[in-house]
């Protein structure tokens, strides 16, 4: 989907949020043009998902007591037609390797977004991290392009470089932003605007411009401020501004192909 057409479409996406970030996420589908919205409530689940467009879940602030209603929301939204976008946040600690493969294996996904640890984890390959963070080096593409073949769905796996692969095709934006790492919750919203852009379709592409998307806003961000708390107010006003030429512009230039 387009920038035009998430204007004047206003996909809905349903977050199934962590407890953290859900403010900024919401703001970020908001000054997108899409329109969010936030819940947990199980009884909730079939109206929600039947108006929505997109599903993103979200597991960083998961309770046990929680995972079958997300298995329950998962299958809903595949009976529906709907989008899954799962964001497995710090999913190499066993305590969350667990529910994520319960999910996996009981519902599907169509698009998985993490940083390279969290990405790793679903290629059966060792990488470094503390806590949310990925701290160690190794082949992102490698990585992308196992899991995406283990799994079945789109992977993103953002970071210093950006790699959207569904195993077969595989794009690469190597461009880093420091900034973006400095703020939590730029990876939730990450995933929530993959699942703005996929909203009339699943595709590479989709996926693509999201993540280019938010790659843009953060590199006109740190050309304005410096710092973290100013980056982040900064990043909603480019999100907000950025015009499709410009987008296009920069998916021609440093987009390449694994």
């Amino acid at each position: 989907m387009k920038l035009s057409e998430i204007k004047d479409k206003k996909p809905l996406v349903f977050n199934y949020a962590n407890y953290v970030t859900p403010q900024f996420v919401a703001n970020v589908i908001n000054v997108i043009g899409g329109s969010p919205i936030m819940a947990r409530e199980l009884e909730e689940f079939p109206d929600l998902v039947t108006a929505s467009d997109a599903v993103v879940i979200n597991s960083g602030t998961w309770r046990r007591s929680e995972l079958l209603e997300t298995i329950k929301l998962a299958q809903l939204a595949n009976h529906a037609g709907k989008v899954v976008v799962l964001d497995p946040v710090a999913v190499g600690i066993p305590s969350r390797s667990r529910p994520v493969a319960a999910l996996m294996a009981d519902a599907h996904v169509d698009i998985i977004r993490g940083n390279a640890a969290e990405i790793a984890w679903f290629a059966d390959i060792d990488f470094a991290s503390q806590g949310i963070d990925a701290t160690g080096n190794g082949d992102v593409e490698k990585i992308a392009r196992l899991a995406a073949k283990k799994t079945g769905a789109i992977i993103a796996l953002s970071g210093k470089t950006d790699v959207i692969s569904d195993g077969q095709t595989t794009k690469i934006i190597d461009v880093d932003v420091p900034l973006l790492a400095t703020n939590v919750g730029t990876g939730d919203a990450l995933s929530a605007l993959i699942g703005t852009f996929n909203g009339d379709s699943v595709s590479i592409e989709n996926t693509l411009r999201a993540m280019a998307t938010m790659k843009l806003a953060g590199v006109k961000a740190s050309e304005k401020v410096k710092t973290p708390g100013f980056f982040v107010n900064q990043l909603l006003d480019e999100l907000f501004l950025l015009q499709e030429d410009e987008l296009d512009a920069f998916i021609n230039r440093e987009v390449n192909h694994g």
